[in-house]
């Protein structure tokens, strides 16, 4: 509900990948990414405020910059394709940053031993062969060497 909420209102466009990994992943959705160069990219989130559940039509809410409770809703692995939620490592972190998982990162499961816990909430419908693709651009520090934007983010059927 928050990713659909943040993309309806087209917070994630002309955002940069501010984290690539190959063979891992594509982390993207810090605003400070608007901005390819900014040391800050990779800190930022989202404003404080309201959206509402799309599951449950009840309201949810952003909290202490842009932070949301983590959406342990379903039991779906870190598989390709998949995306899934960026946090700090600690409980209720997570905001609007999220990775695209480009390998099997099911050590990354909320419910999986251990403390890495990235809750799932979507999947890759078409393009994924791109996501590959920026998986393998040369980096610098995990950052893409040439910077990568997403032009705009569509959400349909929600």
């Amino acid at each position: 509900s928050n990713f659909i909420d943040l993309a309806k209102t087209g917070f994630y466009n002309g955002v940069h990948f501010h984290r690539v990994i190959p063979d891992f992943m594509l982390q993207f959705g810090c605003p400070n990414a608007k901005d390819p160069r900014s040391r800050r990219a990779g800190t930022g989130g989202p404003p404080d405020g309201t959206f509402t559940n799309v599951k449950t039509g009840g309201t949810e809410r952003r909290f202490n910059g842009g932070n949301i409770q983590d959406e342990h809703t379903s039991r779906d692995t870190n598989a390709p394709g998949t995306l899934s939620m960026a946090n700090t490592g600690a409980a209720n972190t997570g905001g609007s940053q999220f990775f695209v998982n480009v390998a099997d990162n099911s050590f990354l499961d909320w419910f999986s031993p251990g403390q890495s816990k990235h809750p799932v909430f979507g999947k890759v419908t078409e393009g994924y062969d791109v996501c590959v693709k920026i998986s393998k651009v040369r980096t610098q520090d995990d950052n893409p060497v040439v910077p990568i934007m997403m032009k705009s983010v569509t959400i349909q059927g929600a």
